[in-house]
């Protein structure tokens, strides 16, 4: 019953919904969580247990949410993005002291996106009072905080988290896999939302027509007429060193892909694939991202060493040196591990 539940999720079909789920049962009281999963989002098949409820595009639903939110002690926002959900709290003010917003980026992100219309400005005020009440924020990138502070005058606690194990450093052993030496492998970012800016990089590495190195783009979600015309310039400029990777990956696949990869360039305007950054770190990976944006700083903190995209490039063909790459290694051990992610979540909950 949910009377017995302390603490209500109110998370999205993505590909972490299942692996966080089963973290929690795992680690912490599975009586205590109730999970309601909110609309169909990849549609991997979620899986089933007595505290896990999928929710349809129902009334019904919507009072499952209501109810569940009054009689549960606190609530967790995994990402802000259902409108539905953000009027359902903005109705109900008196809930949001007991919210805690996990932010996902582009829910944060949505205040410099578009917002020319007036519904969208609309829009946007009533997530303003719902952000600035809400009780607490978990994030890893304490610039995100600190950006939704300015904007959106939230009053809520900081909590540090790195969120979902889809994050933690794993040990996979790359040796396995063949590489090919003849020529450096370059991933450009995470997906086909505009916000990679990959045109920009394909600019900056046509400089480059003497080395022999293949690009390969994950553009598998995201906007689709954004991911035609990447794909179009992309064969236009390095022809048969092109790789778009247009269809959905598994874990395994994607290991498979990133084991060949020297160089990965995320030239995101925002915090953005902090997850790939992280895995790629952990894997001993040369990673470029903008120095601009909170990551950097999230990087800096946790003393990793990243490249900077706004610099110029000519260092991009000379590997990682030994030492920096081991101490990417190491950092993310001990930084990113299972028990400190336990440790972080239980901060959270007994607070």
């Amino acid at each position: 019953s949910v009377m017995r539940k302390k603490f209500l999720h109110l998370i999205p079909n993505e590909k972490f919904t299942n692996p966080y789920i089963e973290f929690i049962n795992e680690n912490f009281i599975e009586g205590e969580h109730l999970f309601l999963i909110l609309g169909t989002g990849t549609g991997s098949k979620i899986l089933s247990g007595d505290n896990i409820i999928e929710l349809k595009n129902d009334l019904k639903s919507v009072s499952k949410i209501i109810t569940s939110m009054n009689k549960i002690n606190k609530i967790f926002l995994h990402g802000l993005f259902h409108p539905q959900l953000v009027f359902l709290l903005f109705l109900q003010p008196w809930l949001l002291k007991k919210c805690n917003w996990i932010v996902w980026g582009g829910d944060l992100y949505l205040f410099c996106s578009q917002r020319r219309t007036i519904k969208a400005q609309l829009y946007e005020s009533i997530r303003r009072i719902v952000i600035k009440n809400l009780g607490g924020l978990i994030t890893h990138v304490r610039g995100d905080y600190d950006l939704a502070k300015s904007w959106y005058g939230t009053r809520g606690k900081y909590y540090y988290s790195f969120m979902y194990p889809s994050n933690l450093y794993n040990e996979y052993d790359l040796s396995k896999i063949e590489s090919n030496k003849d020529k450096t492998f370059i991933l450009i970012g995470n997906s086909a939302d505009p916000s990679n800016n990959h045109i920009d990089i394909f600019e900056k590495l046509l400089e480059y027509n003497d080395k022999t190195f293949e690009v390969i783009c994950p553009l598998s979600y995201g906007d689709s007429s954004y991911a035609t015309n990447v794909i179009k310039k992309g064969e236009a400029l390095f022809d048969k060193n092109f790789t778009p990777i247009t269809e959905y990956l598994t874990f395994e696949e994607y290991l498979r892909l990133v084991a060949k990869i020297d160089v990965a360039i995320f030239n995101h305007n925002r915090q953005q694939a902090v997850g790939n950054i992280i895995t790629l770190l952990s894997l001993g990976k040369k990673v470029y991202i903008r120095d601009d944006i909170t990551t950097w700083k999230f990087c800096e903190t946790h003393s990793l060493e990243v490249f900077s995209t706004n610099n110029s490039f000519h260092t991009i063909f000379e590997p990682i040196e030994q030492q920096k790459q081991q101490s990417n290694i190491t950092k993310m051990k001990e930084q990113f591990s299972r028990v400190k992610l336990i440790e972080d979540w239980n901060v959270i909950f007994s607070s």
